[in-house]
């Protein structure tokens, strides 16, 4: 049995609803990596989750401002961060009000984003997006776990 069976959690999702302003990127990180730490999880694993965390929070939160603004919304918007380990995968799974879909884009060397997608793909086995039925959408990034 190696360490990471043995420290297996009984609770196997943890969810939080964060305010959609700017510093909610970090708190999101934070709560990740404390999450991840309490399942057990590999030191890497745990990194990549962060700055998927980190990724798709970013993008959840400036979509929810693009819709806001939009729709003419002046009260400060809210997004959904959940993770979810379902042995062998681990998935990070973002909601945010806007149904527009994230699309992959491709960064010149000069952009300062629209690479955020793509480093997702990199870290993680499949990602995907989809409409939720209450509105907005789900952005999910599924990685494996070494077995």
């Amino acid at each position: 049995m190696t360490p990471h069976q043995a420290c297996f959690p009984i609770r196997q999702h943890e969810a939080v609803t964060l305010a959609a302003v700017p510093n909610a990127v970090s708190l999101a990180r934070r709560l990740v990596a404390e999450v991840t730490r309490h399942w057990c999880l590999p030191d890497e694993l745990i990194e990549g989750t962060v700055l998927i965390t980190s990724e798709l929070v970013t993008n959840a939160i400036k979509a929810t401002d693009v819709f806001h603004q939009a729709t003419g919304v002046s009260e400060i918007g809210r997004v959904k961060l959940r993770l979810r380990l379902n042995r062998p995968s681990l998935f990070t799974e973002v909601w945010d009000i806007n149904p527009v879909l994230p699309t992959k884009r491709r960064a010149d060397a000069l952009d300062t984003n629209g690479r955020g997608l793509g480093i997702i793909e990199c870290l993680c086995v499949n990602w995907s997006a989809a409409h939720c039925r209450q509105g907005g959408k789900l952005v999910r990034a599924e990685q494996r776990l070494a077995l």
